[in-house]
């Protein structure tokens, strides 16, 4: 799909600057269970989650729908506020940053959204759109403004004299660029990926992938790429964080992950994805069963015990602790059964 590419050659055994360091994240949300609100319950959507993001990699964020990546990209930069947890940006928790001080970071900090339909204000020209953040920001004025919109547009492969269009006179790819050339404005270190091609047609896809990591090349960008797609994550991703259901389930280099999954739940998330090749597709599948348990009322122990073919007592009762197996991260009491 993506042509071909050794992810071996992806690892990170060249990032030693951590940019990013999440600790014990948490996020929740009271809802109304039942008849005229009574009986309040907790979505557990982001529950104690850890880990680093080193500079100039991608670090894929992966799981079922509901598992709460999309929640934990945006609380990682303080679009939704964390339930607990700390978050260090170039060293400052930005948790404890004051308005002006967050505003100001915020240059460093920008996110490319899923829907190219929904994100981009149907009333505004591509130009005032792209140019929102230099605005917003005060970097950039008349001449200059036009001139940096200009530059941004050739950047993502629109020609110049698109600027005076609308949204909707453009196809699904081309308004994801103008996403994507909007996040650039401001020259950020970190991009928060949120599923960027998961709503495009797949001939586009790779179009914007194969952007995205030319963007990367060129100006030393960090991306959390958040993924349902395991095929894309492969191809882009030099590490990859497995959730379901709120909780990391294993971390670790993509290369190792693909080959040796520990924890049972990548296992299964890796065999369903698509087989690109049609002489493997006769192979036999591990097929995942059960319902997914309810983030307002998670199962005790593993959360995934209520669908793990491998499960035992001790899943049911003691929730694993993340443990360190050669160089990767993963929560589950038998890893590599």
């Amino acid at each position: 799909m993506f042509g071909a590419l050794n992810i071996e050659d992806r690892g990170g055994d060249d990032m030693d600057n951590v940019i990013m360091k999440a600790q014990n994240i948490k996020k929740y949300f009271a809802v109304d269970k039942g008849m005229f609100g009574k009986k309040q319950g907790i979505i557990h959507a982001v529950d104690d989650i850890s880990f680093d993001i080193y500079e100039k990699e991608t670090l894929a964020l992966v799981g079922e729908s509901g598992c709460g990546k999309s929640t934990l990209g945006r609380t990682l930069i303080r679009l939704l506020e964390a339930s607990g947890g700390n978050v260090y940006f170039e060293g400052k928790d930005i948790y404890t940053l004051e308005q002006n001080e967050m505003r100001n970071l915020r240059k460093k900090l920008q996110i490319i959204f899923q829907d190219p339909y929904a994100s981009l204000n149907p009333r505004l020209k591509v130009s005032d759109i792209i140019a929102e953040p230099l605005v917003t920001h005060n970097t950039a004025i008349g001449k200059n403004k036009e001139q940096r919109v200009k530059e941004l547009m050739e950047l993502v492969g629109l020609r110049r004299d698109y600027a005076s269009r609308y949204p909707h006179m453009f196809s699904g790819g081309q308004r994801q660029r103008i996403g994507i050339a909007r996040a650039l404005a401001l020259n950020p270190r970190l991009v928060i990926c949120d599923e960027p091609v998961s709503a495009l047609d797949v001939s586009i896809q790779s179009q914007i992938i194969n952007l995205l990591q030319d963007l990367q090349e060129q100006k030393g960008l960090t991306y959390l790429f958040i993924s349902h797609d395991l095929n894309v994550v492969r191809y882009l991703s030099n590490r990859i964080c497995v959730m379901f259901l709120g909780k990391m389930m294993e971390m670790g280099p993509t290369a190792a992950v693909y080959s040796n999954p520990l924890h049972p739940y990548t296992k299964f998330l890796i065999a369903a994805a698509p087989i690109p090749n049609p002489h493997e597709r006769s192979k036999q599948k591990l097929i995942l069963e059960g319902e997914i348990p309810s983030p307002i009322n998670p199962p005790p122990g593993c959360r995934f015990n209520t669908r793990c073919p491998y499960v035992k007592e001790v899943c049911k009762t003691e929730e694993p602790e993340m443990k360190s197996i050669g160089g990767r991260l993963v929560a589950c009491h038998f890893p590599g059964l």
